[in-house]
């Protein structure tokens, strides 16, 4: 009779470790999907980061190289695609002037100054650049299959 019994108990203690180590695999297996979700999300917000950071350098140059007296007008926007298909990153660069609007064609989109200044050292000497970038993507992730935006805006002075 003894014999049965520790049968019947190496059966149990079989089916606890069964349950203990699947459950222990289910944990292991839902901290991973969340860790792999968090790194793709943290690697779409760098990348467009990145992508945000070098489109307003490009500005920059569009903006510098540009010939506005001869063209009577000035580069005010820049769109670009970046990536592969399934990962496509959208850029909308907006460029506005601010500062002294007569050393600027009329085809410029100028922002007036809100303040008076009368100094010739002052805002109105100069010609200021405000550029604004968005980088468009759509989330690995997200079932509605929504798009996320990075905004990114920089004065830059001429």
């Amino acid at each position: 009779m003894i014999i049965k019994s520790k049968k019947a108990f190496s059966m149990v203690t079989a089916i606890f470790v069964i349950v203990i180590m699947a459950t222990v695999t289910s944990l292991i297996m839902n901290v991973t999907g969340k860790t792999i979700k968090e790194t793709t999300q943290q690697y779409q917000k760098e990348q467009a980061a990145l992508l945000a950071r070098s489109y307003t350098e490009q500005a920059i140059l569009y903006a510098l190289h540009y010939d506005r007296v001869v063209n009577g007008n000035c580069v005010n926007e820049v769109n670009a695609t970046f990536g592969p298909n399934d990962n496509l990153y959208s850029i909308q660069t907006t460029i506005q002037y601010a500062g002294n609007s007569s050393q600027l064609p009329a085809g410029c989109d100028t922002i007036g100054t809100p303040w008076a200044d009368t100094g010739t050292f002052g805002f109105q000497s100069t010609v200021s650049l405000i550029i604004d970038v968005y980088v468009r993507y759509k989330d690995f992730d997200d079932p509605a299959n929504r798009d996320i935006t990075f905004h990114r805006r920089t004065l830059q002075k001429l």
